[in-house]
């Protein structure tokens, strides 16, 4: 009898958090895998860096800022408290090559659909991480984006940035 209230009890406590998992904005979009495995190879290079649990919150907030392009999607206290940490750690993300550059942009501009992002946050998001040689922009831009359905006012958007050659060479030297 104990153990089927038991059982009965962790039944439906699994079932309020798997719940509360579909409506956390954490957990709510299908693009949230890319912003997850981005964290934890940010979480391992920050390790050089920080203690664990300091390199594990900044790398959950670098990670909030780039998939959700600059603005926060939910409340978190420990990820605000390490805001502070992102203009000085972004700095570094091209220097640990955690994604490639154009897997980057694919999944970013997967994201900006997903998230419904505004035009002009996106092109101010995309200039950001261009200008940091994380993501192809202009000519240097990656075809298989070009095939994202809903993509098209993103892949536009890139597609209108331009480098000088001298940007082209740095980009292309810093990723090779």
């Amino acid at each position: 009898m104990g153990e089927g209230i038991l059982l009965g009890a962790i039944v439906i406590i699994g079932g309020l958090v798997a719940r509360y998992m579909q409506t956390h904005p954490f957990y709510k979009f299908k693009t949230q895998k890319y912003k997850e495995q981005y964290q934890i190879k940010l979480h391992d290079a920050l390790r050089n860096k920080f203690d664990e649990n300091q390199a594990y919150w900044i790398s959950r907030a670098l990670a909030d800022h780039l998939f959700d392009f600059g603005r926060r999607l939910y409340v978190d206290h420990h990820i605000e408290t390490h805001e502070k940490f992102i203009p000085g750690e972004k700095m570094y993300l091209q220097e640990y090559r955690l994604e490639t550059p154009e897997n980057l942009c694919e999944q970013l501009v997967l994201r900006a659909v997903e998230l419904k992002i505004p035009i002009l946050r996106f092109q101010n998001h995309a200039k950001e991480l261009s200008g940091l040689y994380l993501i192809p922009v202009g000519q240097l831009m990656p075809s298989v984006v070009k095939r994202i359905a809903g993509g098209d006012p993103y892949v536009t958007e890139l597609e209108q940035m331009r480098l000088t050659q001298a940007q082209m060479a740095i980009f292309l030297a810093k990723n090779s």
